[in-house]
């Protein structure tokens, strides 16, 4: 959802959302939109934590970053002693959204676990990834638009507006 978008259903609804799963990671940290949220009493889901790295080439382009691949995520990482992912997860339990991290292999689900219990990051690590966002959005939703013309910019109002 986007601001335009809960602002429409925050107005109808009879029952508020109690949650916002939106993607959430070092280079797209939407910090309007989680404002927004968490102004209105939603917990942000972040989906996509670490960047989706995996993610189906239907999904890739050109533009698209690597968050894991970042060299302040790389330099915290070799500092903390652990896997650039696992920085992005602490990254965003500290600021303070729900991350859903996506693994099949037991050392990264078992990395992601500790990330939450273990030290936290620095202020200075905080403050060094939020300077890092690029607006990338990997999960852009191609296989949603189904009519001619329409571009996977239409389905994140980045103007502002909901697309007609």
């Amino acid at each position: 959802m986007t601001i335009p978008k809960l602002r429409l259903l925050l107005g109808d609804a009879e029952i508020r959302p109690a949650a916002n799963e939106m993607e959430l990671h070092p280079h797209l940290q939407q910090p309007e939109l989680f404002r927004y949220v968490v102004e209105h009493g939603i917990v942000p889901i972040g989906y996509s934590p670490i960047g989706s790295p995996g993610r189906p080439e239907r999904d890739r382009t050109p533009e698209d970053t690597v968050d894991i691949e970042d060299p302040v995520i790389v330099s915290i990482a070799k500092r903390v002693g652990v896997a650039p992912a696992v920085v992005c997860v602490k990254w965003a339990i500290q600021r303070g959204h729900v991350p859903i991290p996506f693994s099949v292999k037991r050392a990264n689900y078992l990395g992601n676990l500790r990330a939450a219990v273990s030290e936290p990051l620095t202020a200075e690590d905080m403050a060094a990834i939020a300077r890092i966002d690029k607006n990338c959005r990997l999960i852009k939703g191609q296989v949603f638009l189904w009519r001619e013309g329409q571009s996977w910019e239409d389905l994140w109002d980045v103007n502002g507006e909901i697309a007609r």
